[in-house]
């Protein structure tokens, strides 16, 4: 499935949440745990306007979406599907251009704090675990991962 990426404008923030509570949902969890995670899962008009946020389109639908945080150190804060486009290569298609767009920005590495079910995602292409991080909201530890990202 190909797809392409575009600057995300402030107005598409109620869908890119909702992209990101159904993307979370894949997973298994109820909707009632869902529902507690939806606010922490949300972005905002505000949010989109001040970091680097691509929508990724098929066709006419978004299916997606990626943030980068350039924060100290920089993050990729945010990496969501539509359920039914995952496992079809889109999400490799969007870490090629998580890279690239991080390389653009200067940054030399992407700090990940991931689901525990999407570790194995990150670790296959290329990302290495270099710790946890606590998730209050969720009542865990999460997988922190680091990826180094090549010159442009």
């Amino acid at each position: 499935m190909q797809v392409a990426f575009k600057p995300s404008q402030p107005e598409e923030a109620k869908i890119l949440s909702e992209i990101a509570v159904r993307s979370k949902g894949y997973w298994g969890y109820s909707q009632e745990q869902l529902e507690l995670w939806r606010e922490g899962l949300s972005t905002s008009p505000e949010y989109i306007a001040a970091n680097s946020v691509r929508s990724i389109w098929h066709g006419q639908q978004i299916v997606g979406y990626f943030s980068i945080v350039k924060s100290s150190p920089p993050l990729l804060d945010n990496l969501w599907l539509l359920p039914e486009v995952i496992g079809k290569g889109v999400g490799k298609q969007a870490l090629t251009e998580i890279k690239t767009l991080a390389a653009q920005l200067g940054l030399s590495e992407l700090i990940i704090i991931s689901d525990p079910d999407a570790e194995g995602f990150y670790l296959h292409h290329g990302a290495i675990r270099i710790g946890e991080h606590p998730s209050i909201p969720q009542g865990r530890m999460l997988p922190k991962l680091r990826l180094t990202i090549g010159r442009a």
